[in-house]
């Protein structure tokens, strides 16, 4: 089943990530086609995962293979062999901080993962994310009680419904709006992205064309990109590579080949910009953090770039050539993102060579 490779995928890409740093900043969902199997699913339903935004760095603190500096860098990074506190010019926290720098980078982190709504419910095959032990309680409600809590702006009561194959599309698609409208940036762009990608590829296997249902349903896929691109959040992006890195997903639905440079995205980012700015002034909805860049989250968006661009080159490089020009910009590679990279390669060398070991 489709639903099951992605879903393979998507606990692959984050086990590799972990494999790295013992973390990863994005996101990631599993979709499937099923037929109405409740009373309130009446269409086909993508059931949402988001991938894990984060796992401790206190598990490779202890690993050599991560702790020991690349020996091209331990000049330059720890030069009297000391690590540096928080506050100082860092880059991977791993190699770079104190355990005291670490400590508040991971609850830095965290809290920001909280605030943007990265948290997703064990997944079918048993693998359980960081933090989804915030959903458990409304994965198991009913179906009526998810929705009282829903109405009274239960956050991981809305997040639990969009992972949840009882709710219609219609109404996950307005809960991971109202989502974002509370400055949710993980789970709801996320399945908003697989969505229009869904919808797009059902359009395309029954016509066999590529009309302008479906370059708009790209296009909204691209907006929600790039809008958390703009907010440091590459969870979207991960979705969207994982979607379309596997080998059933038509080609002529890939962005490059659907919308080119000359497209629509910015419409739809203003779109959607308008439409949360609006709902948030008619509800007074005050986000739960405001949006800016603090050093943890720079540093884990790189990471993750630097990731995606081992990985998924390609889609990578696609998606850079869609996109308007101040998302893509921050999808370059900066100094930290090829350090990040050579640190990848070396600590999967270093592991290679302590395994053949063995």
């Amino acid at each position: 089943m489709k639903k099951l490779r992605v879903i393979i995928s998507i606990a692959l890409l984050g086990l590799l990530v972990l494999f790295f740093y013992g973390r990863f900043s994005g996101g990631g969902l599993s979709s499937d086609k099923h037929a109405q199997a409740t009373a309130h699913q009446v269409a086909p339903q993508p059931v949402i995962r988001e991938l894990d935004a984060k796992q401790p760095l206190s598990d490779m603190a202890h690993d050599k293979s991560f702790s020991e500096t690349p020996p091209g860098q331990k000049t330059a990074n720890n030069a009297n062999h000391c690590k540096m506190d928080y506050d100082s010019d860092w880059c991977i926290a791993a190699t770079d901080l104190n355990e005291q720098g670490i400590a508040y980078y991971q609850q830095e982190l965290e809290d920001w993962n909280l605030s943007r709504g990265r948290i997703s419910p064990p997944s079918p095959d048993g693998y359980v994310p960081d933090r989804s032990q915030y959903l458990v309680p409304y994965m198991a409600s009913s179906y009526d009680e998810l929705w009282q809590q829903i109405r009274v702006g239960n956050e991981y009561a809305m997040i639990a419904a969009i992972g949840r194959r009882d709710f219609d599309l219609e109404s996950q698609r307005k809960v991971a709006q109202q989502l974002i409208v509370k400055g949710h940036t993980g789970a709801a762009l996320s399945h908003l992205v697989l969505m229009e990608l869904s919808n797009a590829e059902m359009k395309y296997k029954t016509t066999g064309l590529v009309n302008a249902e479906i370059e708009e349903s790209i296009g909204r896929a691209m907006a929600y990109i790039a809008y958390g691109i703009s907010r440091f959040d590459l969870g979207a992006a991960s979705t969207y590579m994982v979607t379309v890195g596997t080998a059933d997903f038509p080609r002529e639905l890939k962005p490059l080949s659907v919308l080119g440079k000359g497209n629509r995205i910015e419409d739809y980012i203003n779109e959607l910009e308008e439409f949360v700015s609006k709902e948030r002034a008619d509800k007074n909805v005050i986000p739960a953090a405001p949006d800016k860049q603090l050093k943890a989250v720079k540093h884990d968006f790189e990471s993750t770039l630097a990731y995606l661009s081992r990985e998924y080159a390609y889609e990578l490089s696609a998606l850079k050539g869609v996109l308007p020009d101040s998302a893509g910009a921050m999808l370059e590679s900066s100094e930290c993102v090829q350090r990040q990279v050579e640190f990848m390669n070396y600590a999967e060398q270093n592991r290679k060579a302590r395994s053949g070991a063995k």
